[in-house]
């Protein structure tokens, strides 16, 4: 079995327990720690913990933050934004038509969750920068599918910081690896 199969059983059978060290035991320490490793993407971890734990997509690379570093802010062009898997494709585009179609009949239309903003007229440079990850796997869009669809669909670039699947030998590694130590020992016994 490879390293990365053994990795994501782990990840599966523990995930209450890890997502529990994440979000509630640690989050304010794993966020200082985060924030000393990388503190030129500051920005982007304080959006991922603005509910106070960090977004759901973010835990695994917690979990697994001795295979990523994160870099960052980059501008991407339309063209270099990841694709999104077609079916999740189909479903934006549904939601942006549905949005235009009760816009233009005069009924109350909303496209994003917090705001009223017209997904037609938005100036991407003031958007909150998504995030991806690039592994031997290919790039995908961590956080940010919206945003990336409507940057796709307008042709306009996009921030976004990136999650590089590569060793990473920052001195905080090993104290977030020892928050998961309990768990990592059931392994290794």
């Amino acid at each position: 079995m490879k390293i990365r199969e053994i990795t994501e059983d782990l990840f599966k059978q523990n995930f209450s327990k890890i997502n529990a060290i994440v979000t509630q035991q640690h989050s304010d320490v794993i966020r200082k720690l985060l924030g000393e490793m990388f503190p030129k993407q500051r920005e982007i971890i304080d959006f991922a913990y603005r509910d106070e734990v960090p977004f759901a997509e973010w835990r695994r690379f917690i979990y697994e933050i001795d295979q990523w570093v994160l870099t960052g802010p980059v501008v991407l062009q339309a063209s270099q934004i990841p694709p999104h898997e077609r079916e999740y494709e189909l479903e934006l585009e549904k939601r942006y038509n549905q949005y235009v179609q009760d816009k233009e009949a005069g009924r109350p239309a909303r496209y994003f969750r917090q705001n009223d903003a017209d997904p037609r007229t938005i100036d991407f440079s003031k958007l909150p920068p998504m995030t991806m990850s690039r592994s031997p796997r290919g790039s995908e869009i961590v956080d940010g599918n919206h945003r990336a669809f409507l940057a796709k669909k307008a042709r306009q670039p996009l921030k976004s910081y990136v999650w590089n699947n590569t060793t990473n030998n920052h001195p905080n590694v090993a104290k977030i690896k020892s928050l998961f130590a309990e768990i990592d020992n059931r392994v290794a016994a």
